[in-house]
């Protein structure tokens, strides 16, 4: 059975930050506001990925779909998001192909705090959508190696640990051979059966918030995501 170290709330207060509601991703959101009248889902990534060299550059990415209440593609919008960490606060999304009704856009940096989402067409809007920002986490155990591949013992309980920003609302851990999903408590024990024999595998720390975007239609809404990686990870 899947289990976490219960003792990883004092651990992530003390070494990685408050847990307190203050602290939580999820205490910045905001839905915003709009027209009623479109459906609009945002998407906000990043990655960063530890054991390889040379690491990859740091980016963010920002993906926005856009329809109307028909389920067309909602082609010709202005879709903004606003984050103080990127160059002049602003990104602006561009839609690719065009009439896809899909926005996008990457900035070179793991962009840090808030994020608001703003989408016009005409008299059609979803306005002012923040989803607060868990940040970008740093793996803290297992250890990376510096001199090669990271390599971590078979059939063994494996405690995981990784730093919070801010809290997110929720965590997914995984490897090729496993995955979990629960509270963002700094710490994750993937147990011995679970942590097979698998050379060539990954550790992934997935970090997730949402907001639902109140001036949309049914679906609506803006999430976050921010991942940190051990890649290569063998286990033996």
């Amino acid at each position: 059975m899947k289990r976490i170290l219960i003792l990883a709330a004092a651990a992530a207060a003390l070494a990685c930050g408050s847990t307190s509601t203050n602290n939580a991703a999820v205490s910045r959101n905001n839905p915003g506001s709009g027209s009623g009248t479109l459906q609009v889902q945002g998407d906000i990534n990043a990655t960063q990925t530890t054991g390889v060299t040379p690491a990859p550059a740091p980016a963010t990415t920002f993906s926005v779909t856009v329809k109307d209440g028909s389920g067309a593609n909602v082609s010709g919008a202005t879709v903004t998001v606003l984050n103080s960490s990127v160059p002049d606060g602003v990104v602006n999304l561009a839609e690719a192909p065009a009439g896809s009704g899909r926005y996008s856009g990457t900035v070179a940096l793991f962009a840090t705090g808030d994020f608001q989402m703003n989408v016009v067409k005409g008299t059609d809007t979803v306005q002012g959508v923040v989803v607060g920002g868990p940040g970008m986490a740093a793996i803290n155990a297992p250890a990376v190696s510096t001199t090669g591949t990271t390599t971590v013992p078979a059939n063994q309980d494996l405690a995981v640990s990784w730093t919070t920003p801010k809290i997110a609302k929720a965590v997914t851990v995984a490897t090729r051979d496993m995955s979990f999903s629960g509270p963002d408590l700094g710490a994750y024990t993937i147990v011995a059966a679970q942590n097979v024999p698998h050379l060539n595998s990954r550790l992934r720390v997935d970090r997730f918030n949402e907001v639902e975007a109140a001036g949309g239609l049914v679906g609506s809404r803006l999430s976050v995501m921010y991942r940190v990686e051990i890649n290569p990870l063998n286990v033996q």
